[in-house]
């Protein structure tokens, strides 16, 4: 009697441990399709960073750097009346340096050369031909560093954006209809542009006349991967 108690709870035990070690269904993965879009849209540029130098050579060095801050001043002061905001400009750097000349076999000093820079950030472009004009006039030696640039790009990266993630759709919806299927709800989305970067334009100092210098245009782009699921 005992034996055939013994047999029938092993047999039981058993049955469970097959069941329990039965495989599991592989759980279904839905159909998806991953795509990339790109996108762009076309702005002008509405400001520009240049650089000015007012620059003396002479023996004394004192005199010089007056002569040079002098003119800075002046500049400065001009800039602020043509709307130039005082946080748009920077002044601080400055350079002097010593001059040497050739007397006989040897090489002596000949005077300084004393540099100061001034870094403009203009907003209202309209008067960079005139600005120039003007600060040439006042004893700037040197235009350089002009770079047109898109001040707030902002709207523009959003608008390139929404272009790239129309571009995705449209490439999805061709997939999916040449494979005879329907084209279902975003899974899962990502942006993939490099951000950050403002492109910028430069000209040349040489080509600058009045009211010949025109910003043209400038391509903001985006670039986004998409995750749709298929029907």
């Amino acid at each position: 009697m005992r034996s055939l108690t013994f047999l029938a709870c092993a047999a039981s035990l058993l049955a469970l441990t097959a069941c329990s070690s039965a495989p599991v269904a592989a759980s279904s993965t839905p159909d998806t399709i991953v795509v990339s879009g790109q996108g762009g849209t076309q702005v002008v540029p509405d400001t520009m960073q240049f650089s000015l130098w007012v620059e003396a050579e002479g023996n004394q060095l004192s005199p010089l750097k007056t002569q040079v801050d002098q003119i800075t001043a002046t500049i400065l002061r001009q800039l602020q009346e043509r709307d130039v905001k005082r946080e748009d400009m920077r002044s601080f750097q400055i350079s002097i340096q010593p001059k040497y000349k050739r007397q006989g076999d040897t090489t002596v000093q000949d005077g300084f050369r004393v540099s100061r820079q001034i870094d403009v950030t203009l907003r209202q472009t309209d008067n960079f031909d005139h600005l120039i004009d003007y600060a040439l006039a006042q004893g700037v030696t040197r235009v350089g560093s002009i770079q047109y640039r898109v001040g707030d790009a902002t709207e523009a990266s959003q608008q390139a954006l929404l272009n790239a993630i129309e571009d995705a759709h449209r490439k999805a919806s061709l997939m999916a209809e040449y494979s005879q299927r329907e084209l279902g709800p975003v899974i899962n989305i990502r942006e993939q542009s490099g951000g950050g970067h403002q492109p910028m334009y430069r000209m040349a100092a040489e080509s600058m006349s009045m009211d010949v210098s025109e910003p043209g245009q400038q391509t903001i782009n985006a670039q986004v991967e998409v995750t749709f699921r298929l029907q």
